[in-house]
């Protein structure tokens, strides 16, 4: 598919990723399945930052789901209350730069855990 965009629908494609959005709590669904994490919402919302296709999706409510799956230590769990972990924490603060809401994370707790 290297250099073949154009062969693809992009409204098709952006309308299926947004399906996979829960529209109760924002996060993504792996596919029609059910299981939920923070890599899916990483993962539909990288997809649809490239795809110039975010407006497909609700994404306060995206960003909401992300931010609740900070815990007390600063790092990140796959889902609210999960236990933290580096690589949700590369899903979670990679989303929400891409969202543009990196700014409402703690820094300060968060570097200490990456410590």
């Amino acid at each position: 598919m290297f250099d073949s965009l154009d062969k693809v629908d992009l409204d098709k494609l952006g309308d299926y990723m947004a399906s996979l959005q829960n529209r109760e709590d924002g996060s993504f669904f792996g596919d029609h399945g059910g299981e939920v994490d923070a890599r899916f919402s990483y993962c539909a919302i990288s997809a649809l930052k490239l795809l110039n296709k975010l407006d497909k999706i609700d994404v306060v409510k995206a960003r909401d789901f992300l931010l609740k799956c900070q815990n007390v230590d600063g790092a990140f769990g796959g889902m609210p209350g999960a236990e933290s972990h580096a690589a949700y924490v590369f899903c979670c603060v990679g989303g929400l730069k891409m969202l543009g809401d990196i700014d409402l994370i703690d820094r300060d707790k968060l570097g200490l855990w990456l410590q």
